[in-house]
Formats: C-alpha cells, structure tokens, sequence
C-alpha cells in the first residue's frame, strides 16, 4: 500500500505538469516568437511542438514510475529536473510575480512541484522506497 505522502506526490507533480502545459498552450505565441528570432529555419515550430511533448511525457513517466513502482532512478531524475528548474527560474522570478496571472500561475506551477518533491522525501515516503526494494 502506497503511503499518502506518495499519492500527494503524484498528484501534485501531475497537477504541476498539466499546469505547465496549460502555460505553454497559452504563451505558445510568444515562445514561438522568441525561438524564431534566435533560430532560423524551416520546422522550427514543429520541433518546439515535438520537444514540449517529450518533456511532458518524460516528466510523467518519471512520476509515474517514482510513484507507482518505487523506481529510485525516476525519483532521482525527476528531482534533478526539478531542482534545475527551481535554479533557472530563481532570477525570473521577480519577473514572474510582475506579469501578471500567468508569471502568477508559473510561480504556482514551481511552488506545486517543491511541495510534490518534498513529499517524495518525507520519511514515510523513504520507508516505502526501502520496503519495495526490499520485497
């Protein structure tokens, strides 16, 4: 039986990444202006697509496998994406909370996934991780 701390993990990591999502779809536009101002070439937007997709996916799978079958690999990989993403968002972060409900709903999306994170560590959480292990 999972622990509770585990069933939160999931569910707020996966909140987190449908957050996430919802804030590419919504500023789709501007990312594609970024990126096509910096790369030139045809498929450019495709490849965008292709790439958000996969990170999705990957992020999933990897909650999935943390949360599901105690895959220690996922859960150490997933916290290293985390974490990366925690250091590269630090110094955007003044300039998140200034723009306004989506800079507000991307801070929201960060804080979701070190909640989640943090639930992953929790000893309860370390317990089931050895028990499975274990068995």
């Amino acid at each position: 039986m999972r622990p509770r701390s585990i069933n939160l993990f999931e569910g707020l990591s996966l909140a987190a990444v449908a957050l996430g999502a919802l804030i590419m779809a919504l500023t789709w536009n501007s990312v594609m202006a970024t990126v096509s101002a910096s790369v030139r070439g045809a498929g450019i937007e495709e490849a965008v697509m292709i790439l958000a997709a996969l990170y999705v996916l990957l992020l999933v799978m990897l909650i999935l496998l943390a949360s599901r079958r105690a895959n220690s690999v996922a859960k150490w990989l997933f916290t290293a994406i985390i974490v990366a993403e925690l250091v590269m968002s630090l110094p955007r972060l003044p300039g998140m909370l200034r723009a306004g409900p989506l800079g507000w709903a991307s801070t929201a999306q960060l804080i979701l996934q070190l909640v989640a994170l943090w639930f992953l560590f929790v000893p309860a959480s370390r317990t089931w991780f050895r028990e499975w292990r274990a068995a």
